[in-house]
């Protein structure tokens, strides 16, 4: 062989050693992008910032958190849903990603374009009145709703959000007629139920702790079976509706056909993190409960959300505008 061809044959062995010892490097050997498709200071962004430390250190790699949002969590989730699955582009998701296939014509197939990785947290509503509204208790609520049928009004984050569904569930299993204030967000919705211009509203429990607290707002009933640590006091829907039961979740997903052992250990470094002393005492102190599981229970998980709170949005007729 003369020299200028072997020469190119050791140039282009070098490069397939040297493409090989690439592949082989551990995972993961650079940045990871974690998609965030709602907007910052929300409770998924929150958490996913709460948790980066953790990971980054656990990874040995920066995680890069991407803020897309956009109609209920799918256009961030479509960007992840379309990534390359080699683990290098992570996504948060809230409980409207459940039910976002039965309300919008997405362009991804929840099922086969992402992979559910670990649930991260689940946490209550309250069924919260102003102070000015005369009840105290479930069953004074509903005795209020049924004789003023439609008079009372009952406020939510949007089309789909976990505050319409709840209210809708409770609205079919007590038999009452209330009527619907969406607004663009938890914030103005807070707000006015606290100025009093809303009589009701099923609130994530981190969003109006404070305000309960201060005597600002009344805790009527939680909407997870058993009681809040933080509010022993108030009793459960159940209590009143034995079949009730609602709740807000957090979870991680890949996009679909991620290698299972980067799901694996994407799930076990979440569930590491997730019982840390730090981000315990934080979940405690907001009324979270961190999620534990694998991949696949949390996947069985999604699909129980989805065929659940599909026959409310059924019933209710429940459209995005």
């Amino acid at each position: 062989m003369s020299f200028p061809h072997l020469r190119a044959a050791l140039a282009g062995v070098a490069l397939l050693l040297g493409a090989t010892a690439l592949h082989a490097q551990p995972y993961p050997n650079k940045p990871v992008q974690l998609v965030v498709p709602y907007p910052p200071g929300g409770i998924v962004d929150n958490i996913s910032r709460a948790m980066l430390p953790k990971l980054t250190a656990a990874l040995g790699q920066p995680i890069l958190i991407d803020n897309k949002p956009g109609a209920g969590g799918s256009i961030g989730t479509a960007q992840v849903a379309k990534a390359k699955p080699d683990g290098y582009t992570m996504l948060m998701v809230f409980d409207t990603h459940a039910v976002n296939p039965l309300l919008y014509k997405l362009p991804f197939d929840s099922d086969k374009d992402l992979s559910p990785v670990a649930l991260i947290s689940t946490s209550p509503l309250i069924l919260v009145t102003p102070p000015a509204v005369p009840v105290g208790s479930v069953k004074e609520l509903v005795a209020l709703a049924k004789s003023r049928p439609g008079a009372l009004n009952y406020a939510s984050t949007g089309a789909g959000s976990s505050n319409q569904l709840a209210a809708e569930l409770f609205k079919s299993t007590a038999g009452v007629d209330l009527t619907h204030v969406p607004y663009k967000g938890g914030a103005p919705a807070i707000t006015d139920v606290l100025g009093g211009r809303v009589e009701t509203m099923f609130v994530s429990a981190t969003s109006v702790l404070q305000h309960i607290k201060a005597g600002k707002m009344k805790a009527i009933a939680v909407t997870t079976r058993e009681r809040m640590a933080l509010l022993p006091e108030v009793p459960t829907v159940a209590e009143t509706y034995s079949s009730f039961e609602a709740q807000s979740w957090v979870g991680m997903l890949a996009p679909g056909g991620t290698p299972p052992d980067i799901v694996a250990r994407w799930n076990k470094e979440v569930r590491a993190a997730l019982q840390t002393p730090e981000l315990a005492a934080m979940f405690q102190q907001q009324a979270l409960r961190a999620g534990n599981g694998s991949p696949q229970d949390f996947g069985h998980f999604i699909h129980g959300e989805t065929e659940r709170w599909g026959a409310v949005i059924r019933k209710a007729g429940i459209k995005v505008e």
